[in-house]
């Protein structure tokens, strides 16, 4: 079997595939952003020097994916960083940046790899063929489980598959008075017959079904059905889903503080490798730091034991034994415990003026790089497999 020495210093070998030409570098791993999050490094623009852009609002992510790739080269792993945008086969991609010498460098050519970090949905409307073309290739691994990434991305699968967790949750399915009056009716129903019904207001929250970062979220309280329409009205292209509004200011206190706050709990391979709180700022219910929430990091010991119950009830049922993905949880003032969401993909970046946060996001980075690394090696070993397996059928 003939392999391509990658042009990296790692001498990883990758074994030469078919439709893969001599003028692709390939990588051991490739970081594939969303190309609304980053910038394609075939980008002419001047001002584009790094993958994040100031104008994307998210320049603080440079840092965290140097160290990223920093990381990964010190592992021996061959990585680079590329978008949805450049795209153009199984595992393969037009363009790619790499961190180098201290500085971004991006090159204008094609790469390729078996192994993805893929930080892109593959739900939202605008990428499902990126998904289908990029992992068309069956010899193309994703990082992420391929079951847990859509379960986590859909709010409304996350509810079907873990109800007896999650808060009551209702698709809307098109922009009318009708839609709107029975989502809500059903709602209802579901609130009426539920064991803890005491812990909802009488307010309704309608998210985006595949949103993040707490965008697209609203409170809503009298004249539901107006008000619900003309959300849907400003946000046409946009899938909404609506919950009963949980009361949980006063459910859980940390050093004494008492205010809206969620506890995110992170899991790799069935074990809790991380946990922060996201405190809400005042006067705000949405615990997400893209919104102004506070993190802070917390010891274990801190998080209610119905809490740590209910998590490691939903990581025994999900049973991906291989996995990495936060769990998030909000207790009510009743003192009960509801599963908010998962994340597949837990940030990597940190606060610019927070130690504490630059510090644990590097410990998160360095598990993931090890997991790639364990990933990269079962890659190999089931290559060599195939092969001996080949000679011995010819022999």
């Amino acid at each position: 079997m003939s392999y391509i020495f990658n042009s990296s210093p790692t001498n990883r070998i990758t074994p030469c595939i078919s439709n893969i030409m001599e003028n692709v570098r390939i990588f051991d791993l490739l970081v594939v952003y969303a190309q609304s999050v980053a910038t394609s490094a075939s980008s002419q623009a001047c001002e584009n020097l790094m993958p994040f852009s100031l104008l994307g609002g998210k320049p603080h992510y440079n840092n965290a994916y140097a160290f990223f790739l920093n990381t990964c080269k010190k592992n021996n792993i061959s990585a680079a960083l590329t978008t949805t945008s450049d795209i153009i086969s199984g595992g393969k991609c037009r363009s790619y940046w790499e961190y180098i010498d201290s500085g971004w460098t991006k090159t204008n050519n094609k790469c390729y790899s078996k192994l993805v970090f893929n930080k892109f949905s593959p739900v939202r409307s605008s990428q499902p063929i990126n998904q289908l073309l990029f992992f068309s290739n069956t010899g193309v691994l994703p990082f992420n489980d391929s079951y847990l990434h859509p379960l986590f991305d859909d709010k409304l699968l996350t509810f079907t598959a873990l109800p007896e967790f999650s808060i009551p949750t209702v698709n809307i399915a098109y922009n009318s008075k009708n839609s709107i009056i029975k989502a809500v009716k059903e709602l209802k129903n579901l609130v009426a017959s539920h064991p803890h019904r005491n812990d909802f207001s009488a307010d309704f929250i309608i998210k985006d079904r595949f949103g993040a970062g707490g965008v697209d979220i609203y409170k809503i309280g009298s004249s539901y059905q107006k008000n619900i329409h003309e959300i849907l009205q400003r946000r046409e292209k946009t899938s909404f889903v609506i919950q009963p509004f949980v009361k949980f200011d006063k459910g859980f206190k940390f050093n004494n503080v008492m205010t809206a706050t969620d506890i995110r709990i992170i899991f790799s391979r069935g074990k809790i490798i991380q946990q922060y709180i996201r405190m809400a700022k005042k006067g705000d219910f949405r615990c997400n730091e893209h919104q102004g929430a506070t993190v802070k990091y917390i010891k274990i010991e801190d998080i209610p034991i119905n809490v740590l119950t209910t998590a490691r009830k939903i990581v025994s049922k999900l049973d991906r034994k291989n996995a990495l993905f936060a769990l998030d949880f909000v207790v009510s003032n009743e003192g009960n415990v509801y599963f908010l969401e998962g994340n597949i993909n837990p940030g990597i970046y940190w606060g610019i003026d927070s130690k504490e946060d630059e510090k644990n996001t590097k410990k998160l980075i360095n598990i993931i790089v090890k997991e790639c690394e364990r990933k990269i090696e079962g890659l190999k070993k089931s290559i060599d497999e195939g092969s001996n397996a080949r000679c011995l059928h010819k022999n």
